[in-house]
C-alpha cells in the first residue's frame, strides 16, 4: 500500500513538474499533480485493499 501512495505522488508530481517547466509556470501544475497523485493513489489503494 505504501508503494501505491509513493508512486502516485512521484509520478503525477513529476508530470506536473514537467508541464510547469514546459509552459513556464511557477509550480502550479506541480502542486496539482501532487494533489492528483495523492487522490488517485488513495483511490487505487482503497480499490485494492479496502473493499471486501
Amino acid at each position: 500500500m505504501f508503494g501505491f501512495l509513493v508512486a502516485g505522488v512521484l509520478i503525477w508530481g513529476a508530470i506536473g513538474w514537467a508541464v510547469d517547466k514546459w509552459i513556464g509556470h511557477n509550480n502550479y501544475f506541480l502542486i496539482g499533480g501532487v494533489v492528483l497523485g495523492i487522490g488517485s493513489s488513495l483511490y487505487l489503494a482503497w480499490l485494492r485493499f479496502g473493499r471486501k
